[in-house]
């Protein structure tokens, strides 16, 4: 049996003087011409061995098929590189690169997660720490130590090695074969791509690849001057956007998403991040690409796809920074083709504003989804936009002939003349359904028997206030409110709450905007929240679970939604409620406040709705009690049916496996309504099922009346609405509720065809 040493704490890179050493010698190997990427990763290795008191360093390098191979190290058995091999997750080498986040082991014989690999002699060796090695948010390895004596590890420590990583990330870049080798499409080789469909539409034209700017050198050799020379870039960036916002032919829709740019940019905690970076050691590119890179991999962990799509905000930012702190220019746009098809890895919306929008027809992503910014900005042109195909940036040459099929699917390199012809038809198509909906938006969302639908929006920040035109949607039928908590490096005060919500209720004049209390937890983490670290953090503690237990957080949130609804209606609705007893909790906390509030003299809420969200099974078994408590009900369908189905939904196995549109999915649904409207409490839905076409007319057959949605959806919907009638439809789902089949997706499509639905 091993002998466990006494833990000591890793002493010599508390030293400034050594860690500044060691960085100056890393350094100096990256620059040093005339020697290759293998020895300067071998001399690396032996550096920080040397130089940082441990006994061992090693480097591993991912290979395709999410496998890591050996590639130097000083202290193992050097005969084992490029011989030893892990799977991304098998070993403590494998679970960083899966967790894709710094970690340290004090005691690796002991833990779950260890692999042994005798050709390696790591037998002496008792504690590990290791970081990934990450370039443009790709895993290109891992780089770990290892001493004799457990040992403690500093989160000195690991900082210092994260950025060695950094500096590393180009060297192991050039030789892993994790990075994208190009495939060039010659001359008229036609190739068809299956794509996500983001945006419909059709459009022919040619190539222009937007590409990410290059990182180039990370290690600084003065912080003052790399400090100072961020500071002008955010200087410039901001004066940049305020520029753009000026424009006069900007719309309120383009100016409230640049608007949200400069929240992001004025934020403190973010610029501080990158400050204290290059105070480790990184120049101001570096920093910036860090930093980054870190926020974005804490929000790629999250289900949550509205949240998710602000990475896109971030890497766009971090972009134009990098460009004026490399000196380049904005692309020109001299160098657009007239029918331009904009193709990039991902896009910002103010990098898309960099281009003359009006050479672009169509847009192609590696990376894109209907929430996007860049997308909400491409809409308001009417560009479709095709996402999700693997490498496209790197396959598409400039000036190919692209073929974007948006309303299917699909993209075409270089197409045949069979195919071009197919989509002269499809563009006149096109067409005539764009002058479709235009006329529909002025009009009533009032089915064909004379049934009135009430459209709302979900929205979390000022640009989704503004997305849709306002004659399209009734008011917002749910407003997130932890996007400032997320982006915040502390949690908000009541005054910071009080003024985003006003500014929200502001906006929207006469409409009734509906508040969801703090939906934090499971994959929504606070930077300055404790992580509980559960297995299952969607069953866990989370949403009003964490408010009821941290009371103080939910009193300052209403106390922040009452102040700003003086002399207004106030709607707040708790999420994740899971009994009725949790309701009447939460509904006490906020009668308190309102008390207070009143005892002091402030002005009050002319009214107060108080509602909750459907989203865990148990309350449905406790419908009829809750319906006596609660001034309105709303259905969060995502979350309902992945508890419901037992699906997780950020599985992408399992996720298409289960329907909403099953008839257990919809028979439940019609209970809600049932029992809801014998009480005469209104109920709506606010999850992801009101976005879809299909999906709403069967919400609407089987009767409801209120939904809220993406603000991109509310053309299509109310196109829906107004060609559907709705007794019939009632009548005739209410057939098939008691069907076993799996989904009633082909029954309801076809009847919808058969009835003219606009689907």
């Amino acid at each position: 049996m091993l002998r466990i040493k006494e833990k000591k704490q890793l002493s010599p890179l508390s030293d400034k003087v050594v860690h500044d050493r060691l960085l100056k010698g890393i350094r100096r190997t990256i620059r040093k011409s005339g020697i290759s990427a293998d020895e300067k990763i071998k001399i690396i290795v032996s550096l920080i061995v040397e130089t940082g008191g441990v006994d061992v360093c090693s480097c591993y390098v991912a290979r395709p098929g999410d496998v890591l191979e050996l590639y130097a190290t000083k202290g193992l058995d050097e005969r084992a590189t490029h011989e030893t091999f892990l799977r991304v997750g098998e070993g403590l080498v494998g679970e960083i690169a899966l967790k894709r986040k710094p970690q340290a082991f004090e005691d690796i014989w002991n833990h779950a997660s260890f692999v042994y690999k005798p050709e390696t002699g790591e037998k002496a060796f008792q504690s590990l720490a290791g970081v990934p090695i990450i370039q443009d948010n790709v895993l290109l390895g891992v780089l770990c130590v290892q001493t004799v004596e457990r040992i403690t590890y500093p989160p000195a420590f690991l900082e210092l090695l994260s950025v060695i990583a950094m500096a590393l990330s180009g060297i192991v870049a050039a030789i892993a074969t994790g990075s994208v080798e190009k495939k060039m499409i010659g001359g008229q080789q036609h190739k068809k791509f299956e794509a996500s469909k983001i945006i419909a539409g059709i459009a022919l034209g040619r190539a222009y690849v937007h590409k990410r700017v290059a990182l180039g050198k990370v290690l600084a050799s003065s912080t003052s001057r790399e400090t100072k020379r961020l500071e002008s870039a955010i200087k410039t960036v901001e004066t940049e956007i305020n520029h753009l916002v000026s424009k006069p032919n900007m719309s309120d829709e383009q100016k409230g998403i640049l608007e949200t740019y400069l929240m992001f940019m004025r934020d403190k905690g973010w610029q501080n991040k990158m400050i204290k970076s290059i105070g480790e050691g990184l120049t101001a590119e570096a920093a910036v690409q860090r930093v980054c890179g870190e926020i974005a991999e804490r929000m790629r962990l999250m289900t949550d796809t509205y949240i998710k799509e602000r990475i896109h905000d971030f890497q766009d930012l971090s972009n134009r920074l990098m460009r004026h702190l490399r000196g380049e220019q904005i692309v020109s746009t001299g160098k657009l083709p007239k029918n331009t098809v904009l193709v990039a890895k991902s896009l910002g919306p103010a990098e898309l504003l960099d281009y003359d929008i009006t050479r672009i027809k169509a847009i192609v992503l590696e990376e894109g989804s209907q929430t996007m910014h860049v997308v909400i900005v491409a809409r308001s042109f009417n560009i479709p936009v095709v996402a999700g195909i693997r490498n496209i940036s790197e396959i598409v040459q400039n000036d190919d002939v692209l073929g974007v099929d948006a309303d299917n699917g699909f993209l075409y390199v270089n197409p045949s003349d069979e195919v071009l012809d197919d989509f002269e038809t499809k563009i006149k198509v096109q067409r005539r359904l764009q002058t479709r909906l235009a006329q529909l938006s002025e009009l009533p969302a009032v089915t064909t028997d004379g049934v009135e639908i009430s459209l709302n929006i979900n929205a979390g920040l000022s640009s989704d206030l503004i997305n849709a035109k306002a004659s399209l949607f009734d008011g917002i039928g749910l407003y997130r409110t932890e996007l400032p908590f997320m982006s915040s490096e502390q949690l908000p005060d009541i005054h910071e709450q009080t003024q985003i919500y006003r500014r929200v209720i502001q906006e929207m004049k006469d409409k009734p905007v509906v508040f969801r209390t703090l939906d934090i937890g499971s994959d929504k983490v606070l930077p300055y929240f404790e992580n509980k670290g559960e297995k299952n953090p969607a069953m866990g503690w989370r949403s009003i679970r964490i408010t009821l237990d941290r009371r103080a957080i939910l009193r300052g949130q209403l106390r922040a939604f009452i102040r700003a609804s003086a002399q207004r209606e106030l709607s707040i609705m708790f999420p994740m409620i899971a009994n009725v007893d949790e309701f009447r909790q939460a509904k006490q906390t906020l009668d308190f406040e309102l008390a207070r509030e009143k005892e002091k003299g402030n002005a009050l809420p002319k009214a107060v709705k108080v509602g909750t969200m459907l989203e865990v099974p148990s309350l449905l078994f406790q419908l009829e009690e809750l319906v006596k408590e609660v001034d309105f009900i709303s259905i969060g369908t995502n979350d309902l049916a992945q508890f419901l189905f037992a699906t997780d939904r950020s599985n992408p196995i399992i996720w298409t496996r289960y329907d909403t549109l099953s008839p257990a999915f919809l028979k439940m649904l019609r209970y809600v309504h049932e029992v809801c409207a014998k009480a005469n409490v209104p109920c709506s839905i606010c999850g992801e099922m009101a976005s879809r076409p299909l999906e709403c007319v069967a919400l609407i057959g089987l009767g409801y009346k209120k939904l809220s949605m993406n603000p991109s959806a509310l053309g299509m919907v109310k196109a829906v609405v107004r060609s559907m009638n709705q007794k019939q439809t009632e009548s005739f789902l209410m057939r098939h509720l008691s069907d076993t089949v799996e989904t009633l997706r082909p029954l309801l499509q076809s009847y919808a065809i058969d009835h003219d639905i606009f689907i």
